[in-house]
């Protein structure tokens, strides 16, 4: 028996008005939200719950998937629900690197039917996979997939200020911002430029070692096992489900660990590390970045962590 599903929508994301007739045709028998705030999505979801739904839908990008994760432990009565990240934000990082493509066909705008239509044959693609808990930073414990600080919310910054106006969208946006925020580092001009090669202080601490202090180029973590286009800065072994990206900062011949990263290669440059860990404490003051959207750190800075693992479909 096919599992049922409910949809939750998005409803100021970018492809939500394009696909919304679809949408709707072909959700018409299904549990169906676009909550407006935090409040309503949380009901939709406790709602969601009490009607057996046992696959959440989510119709949106990184930061609506990302406040779905966030919001189902307090909403959600019982085992977890299974996830379907659906493609329809400006950024989908998460659902194509969990094996969800935009379908890309007009008859089939939203994703939608072609994981319904897998449904019904039982041909659901199911992996289990941890997500980042970032607490520290609010009332509520934050989840989502990819976290990134210094550098990282440099570039997201400039993405939101330049890329998105003109309509660039996913992996445009991850490959434009990447390529802009090398060329201005290696460049080391202007004010952008010059805050980039200074880095960010921060103390970082993983697991229960000590805390390492000082600036950082560059800090990512994800519980993914791929990105775009590609790209994959992550090759240190250890133990825990958290990947980690630790460059210091002024970076030690960044053209070259570049280079290197672009060829999935290991950068044997002093300053440039990476491992894997069960969590990470963060003492910063700037923002630091979950899958998309920047975030101020608490007083006492943030701790990541890694959640039980959730069941992602796709179809």
């Amino acid at each position: 028996m096919a599992p049922r599903i409910g949809i939750i929508s998005n409803p100021r994301s970018s492809s939500h008005h394009a696909g919304q007739a679809g949408l709707a045709e072909a959700a018409a028998r299904l549990p169906h939200a676009a909550p407006e705030s935090r409040e309503a999505l949380g009901a939709a979801l406790a709602q969601f719950a009490a009607d057996g739904v046992e696959v959440v839908a989510v119709h949106g990008g990184d930061g609506t998937l990302r406040e779905v994760l966030s919001a189902l432990p307090q909403a959600w009565a019982g085992p977890m629900p299974a996830i379907a990240p659906l493609p329809a934000g400006r950024t989908n990082l998460a659902a194509h690197t969990l094996g969800y493509p935009a379908s890309g066909r007009r008859e089939d705008p939203t994703g939608l039917r072609r994981l319904l239509a897998a449904a019904g044959a039982g041909r659901l693609r199911r992996q289990a996979r941890p997500v980042l808990e970032v607490s520290g930073a609010g009332a509520a414990p934050m989840r989502g997939l990819l976290f990134g600080a210094a550098a990282f919310t440099h570039a997201v910054g400039l993405a939101e200020g330049r890329l998105h106006r003109h309509g660039l969208m996913d992996n445009a946006v991850v490959g434009i911002t990447g390529v802009m925020m090398a060329v201005q580092a290696l460049a080391g001009r202007g004010a952008f430029g010059r805050a980039l090669r200074q880095g960010t202080a921060m103390q970082v601490a993983r697991d229960n070692g000590a805390a390492v202090t000082g600036p950082r180029f560059i800090l990512m973590a994800t519980t993914l096992d791929r990105l775009m286009l590609g790209l994959w800065p992550f090759w240190g072994d250890g133990e825990g489900a958290i990947r980690v990206l630790d460059v210091a900062a002024p970076p030690q011949r960044l053209g070259a660990g570049l280079w290197s990263l672009l060829r999935r290669r290991p950068p044997a440059l002093p300053g440039w590390h990476s491992s894997r860990a069960g969590t990470l404490r963060i003492d910063l003051r700037e923002g630091f970045v979950l899958d998309g959207e920047t975030f101020q750190p608490g007083p006492d800075g943030i701790r990541l962590s890694a959640t039980a693992p959730l069941t992602f479909i796709s179809a």
